[in-house]
């Protein structure tokens, strides 16, 4: 078996794009199956995705599955996710507005770091 890895997801894509939501948490998950360190980070319109009541009616494609299917599957494989502090403010939103599944608020200092820490960024 090979060394557990840190991978960061940074998730920028939001309910106005469908077709680009689903990716980040399929790719997430694997890479949880794999036994690795996965982390997503949600910023820009992104956040909108961690809204409550979002991905429960955002369908990836026409008949496809809703957003929250996906985000069921990474958080059952141990995903983490994070949410950036400015982007809550460019979408009007608080930590209320947030899904449970939400685990931390963090700043740019702390993305920085956890970029630097992590043996894999990937950016959607």
């Amino acid at each position: 078996m090979s060394e557990q890895k840190r991978i960061l997801y940074i998730h920028t894509s939001g309910p106005d794009t469908p077709e680009r939501t689903a990716s980040p948490f399929f790719l997430a998950t694997a890479g949880c199956l794999l036994d690795h360190e996965v982390t997503m980070l949600f910023t820009m319109r992104g956040t909108m995705l961690m809204k409550k009541g979002v991905a429960e009616n955002l369908h990836v494609k026409e008949g496809g599955e809703t957003l929250r299917y996906f985000i069921d599957q990474a958080v059952e494989s141990g995903v983490k996710f994070l949410v950036c502090t400015p982007s809550l403010d460019l979408n009007d939103m608080t930590r209320d507005d947030l899904i449970d599944e939400v685990s931390e608020i963090v700043g740019g200092t702390f993305v920085n770091e956890e970029a630097l820490a992590s043996d894999l960024v990937v950016s959607f």
